[in-house]
């Protein structure tokens, strides 16, 4: 029995907003933290990395296997100096602050 890879597939991603940060999931069963990288250059936001196939004949295969790379904006509210990434259970999380000014004050209404 033949099976075939998705070459071009990329890892589910899902990005929120909310009133103090934008964060970024990425999931990644199967990867460890070591095959995941986070960078940011000028204003963009690169995740990249690689998920290994298992050694071995497979028969059948509808998982996604190989190298990704997905970039992202970064918005201009964010704080470029305070974002965070973090590797649990198969999924990346990319932690994107607003800036202070971008943040919604309620005003004094006299």
């Amino acid at each position: 029995m033949m099976y075939s890879e998705c070459k071009s597939c990329l890892p589910a991603t899902e990005v929120r907003e909310n009133e103090t940060s934008y964060t970024i999931m990425m999931e990644l069963p199967g990867s460890t933290r070591d095959d995941v990288k986070v960078w940011q250059e000028n204003n963009t936001l690169t995740i990249t990395g690689e998920k290994k196939a298992p050694e071995g004949n497979r028969v059948w295969n509808e998982r996604i296997y190989g190298k990704f790379e997905r970039s992202f904006a970064i918005p201009a509210n964010a704080d470029r100096d305070k974002i965070e990434a973090n590797y649990a259970d198969g999924v990346v999380t990319v932690m994107i602050p607003k800036t202070e000014a971008a943040k919604p004050k309620d005003i004094k209404v006299n």
